[in-house]
C-alpha cells in the first residue's frame, strides 16, 4: 500500500519534495493528536507537482486586480466557463440577485467584447466588492481549472506529470487538494474506464471545485464514483468558497461518498489543506485504509 498526494492551486515555484514535507507534518501533527500514526506502514509516500507547468499554460492567469475586474484580456471561452460559477460564488458569499443585476446594467464593455464579457465584469466587480481576496482567488481557480478542463495540451501536460505515479499496479491512497481533487478524478476515470488493475482503497478530495457546475458538467456521464475506488471520502469547510457546492451527493456524483462538509480550517483561510489535514476524521479514514 502506498500514498499519492495531489495539490492545488498556487503552488507554482514549489517542489514534490515541499509539497510532501509540508502535507506529512500537517497529517503528522494530527496523529500526534489523535494517534497512532500508520504512515510507517506504507510502503512509500509521492505527491505529484505540476505547479509550474500549469501557471506556465494556464489560458487566463490572474496576475493582478485586473482580470478579477474583468479586464478584457481574458478569451471569449474562459468568459463563458466562469460565468455561471463566478456567479454560485457570488450568491454564497451573500451577494443578491439584486446586486448583480444594478452591476450588470451599469457595466459596459468594449463593442464586440462578446455576450459573456459584460456579465464576467459585472459578477467579479460584485466579489470585489464583498471581499477582494476571495474575487482574485475565485478568478485564479476558475482561470486553471479552465485551462485544465478545457485546453486539451494543458490538460495532456499536467497528466503526464501525475499519471505516472498512479501506474503502479500497488494499491494507492490518493488524497486530493483543490484544483488536484479534478485532476484525480481525471485520472481515476481514465484508468476505470481503460480497465487498468489499478486499485485505489481511498480517495481524499479536499475542498474542492468539483461540485461547481462548470466543473462537473466537464466530465461526460457518467459522473460517479470510479470502479477502481473503493471508499471516496469528500471534507470540506463552508466556508471554503472554492468548495462551492460542500457535499458531493446523488445528484452530482451519485451515490458511495462519504462528506464531512462541516470541517473549521479558521476564517483566516478556509481552503488550506493544513487545515484540512488537522481534521481527525479525514486521518482516520487514511489509518482505516492502511489497516
Amino acid at each position: 500500500m502506498r500514498m499519492i498526494l495531489i495539490h492545488g492551486i498556487n503552488q507554482q515555484g514549489k517542489s514534490a519534495q515541499k509539497i510532501l514535507d509540508e502535507w506529512l507534518n500537517s497529517l503528522r501533527a494530527t496523529y500526534a493528536m489523535h494517534g497512532p500514526d500508520p504512515l510507517g506502514k506504507l510502503s512509500r509516500i509521492e505527491a505529484a507537482f505540476y505547479g509550474d507547468t500549469l501557471e506556465q499554460l494556464s489560458s487566463a492567469k490572474v496576475k493582478d486586480q485586473a482580470i478579477a475586474l474583468g479586464a478584457e484580456e481574458a478569451p471569449e471561452d474562459f468568459d463563458e466557463f466562469a460565468v455561471d460559477a463566478l456567479k454560485e460564488m457570488a450568491l454564497r458569499m451573500g451577494a443578491t440577485e439584486a446586486q448583480i443585476e444594478a452591476e450588470v446594467s451599469g457595466t459596459t464593455v468594449a463593442q464586440g467584447a462578446g455576450p459573456h464579457k459584460k456579465w464576467l465584469k459585472a459578477i467579479a466587480r460584485v466579489i470585489e466588492t464583498i471581499s477582494p481576496l476571495r474575487g482574485t482567488l475565485a478568478l485564479r481557480v476558475l482561470g486553471q481549472a479552465h485551462a485544465y478542463i478545457r485546453n486539451q495540451h494543458v490538460h495532456d501536460e499536467v497528466n503526464k506529470l501525475v499519471r505516472p505515479l498512479l501506474e503502479d499496479d500497488e494499491p494507492t491512497i490518493v488524497v486530493s487538494h483543490s484544483l488536484g481533487t479534478i485532476v484525480a478524478y481525471s485520472l481515476l476515470r481514465e484508468f476505470a474506464k481503460n480497465g487498468r488493475p489499478r486499485q485505489s482503497p481511498l480517495f481524499v478530495t479536499l475542498g474542492s471545485p468539483l461540485g461547481i457546475d462548470s466543473v462537473r458538467k466537464a466530465f461526460p456521464k457518467p459522473r460517479v464514483k470510479p470502479d477502481n475506488v473503493q471508499r471516496w471520502v469528500n471534507g470540506a469547510d463552508r466556508e471554503d468558497f472554492v468548495a462551492l457546492r460542500p457535499e458531493l451527493t446523488n445528484d452530482n456524483f451519485g451515490p458511495g461518498i462519504e462528506n464531512y462538509s462541516d470541517i473549521e480550517n479558521g476564517h483566516e483561510n478556509p481552503h488550506s489543506i493544513a487545515g484540512y489535514l488537522r481534521d481527525p476524521r479525514i486521518a482516520k479514514a487514511i489509518t482505516e485504509s492502511i489497516s
